[in-house]
């Protein structure tokens, strides 16, 4: 999978201050990416629920929710132009569940953002659960943007497991490594439970063969993206360890971390599935969810 030309980054915005951060950084992603940004708000028209009962809230409430997205809109516009004037910057408000509309944008996005929690009811509920079903169902990849490191030249980090979808997030990682023009660091962490496959006695099992076998994997992973991108400093990671806690430690000081969104399953390494969901909650920097687009 490789960033197509002239798609838009595309970023969900609440009011809240995690997607303000999101927006702010999806404006200097698209900016590196040389791609339009567009800033997608979504207001739901609001209805009160009482027992069996649904009672309508009066038009001006609705019309006072929608300019107030639109005041949102418009807030984070101007102070993306101010740090990136030359940016194309987009947006609209839409009168549509928050995760509809941003998995309907995704499909052809080039990259969507979300912040790693929203603003409660009082718009859009915009990240946490909604930031859950587009990580899970967009059509492109999902970064959950948190606070991270600082430093423009820290790296990319990127969880591999020889899945398909640890396929497309090397291809991504490379791609903004070269494009940023930082070290990329590609991380293969194997659970030792996992690859005892039920054995009780550590002392039965070849783990020199193990981890030999699973450095072929790491190699295997990166074939021809090394020769692809020879600008790219790749450092290699291989780690018998928890791979969610050990990609959490590898985000402290990195300023990405890609990951696909489903692993091999718990045969393996169970790198995703549980493990990007974990990251988009604990990782110290934004985390990158890649899928395979059919």
């Amino acid at each position: 999978m490789v960033l197509a030309n002239h798609q838009e980054v595309v970023v969900g915005v609440d009011g809240s201050p995690s997607s303000t951060g999101a927006a702010l950084w999806a404006a200097g992603m698209a900016d590196r990416l040389d791609s339009p940004l567009h800033i997608a708000c979504a207001v739901q028209e609001p209805t009160c629920y009482m027992a069996e009962s649904v009672m309508v809230i009066p038009e001006e409430v609705w019309d006072q929710q929608r300019r107030t997205a639109e005041e949102i809109v418009d807030e984070a516009t101007k102070a993306i132009l101010e740090r990136h004037p030359y940016l194309s910057v987009s947006a609209h408000v839409d009168a549509v569940p928050p995760a509809e509309m941003l998995v309907d944008l995704s499909a052809s996005a080039r990259l969507m953002v979300v912040g790693s929690s929203g603003t409660g009811l009082v718009l859009s509920t915009l990240l946490g659960s909604t930031a859950k079903v587009v990580a899970d169902t967009a059509a492109c990849p999902v970064v959950v943007w948190r606070e991270g490191a600082q430093d423009p030249n820290s790296p990319i980090v990127v969880g591999i497991d020889g899945s398909a979808t640890s396929a497309a997030a090397i291809a991504m990682a490379f791609e903004i490594a070269a494009r940023l023009e930082v070290p990329l660091i590609a991380a293969h962490v194997w659970s030792a439970a996992s690859q005892a496959g039920g054995v009780t006695l550590p002392l039965l099992i070849d783990w020199a063969a193990i981890e030999k076998e699973e450095s072929v994997l790491l190699a295997e992973s990166l074939a021809g993206w090394v020769e692809k991108y020879p600008e790219v400093v790749v450092e290699r990671v291989l780690r018998q360890s928890n791979p969610a806690h050990a990609l959490v430690d590898l985000s402290e000081h990195a300023q990405l971390v890609v990951v696909g969104s489903r692993g091999r399953g718990p045969v393996r390494s169970a790198l995703l599935g549980s493990t990007s969901s974990n990251l988009a909650h604990h990782a110290r920097c934004p985390v990158m969810i890649c899928r395979v687009r059919s």
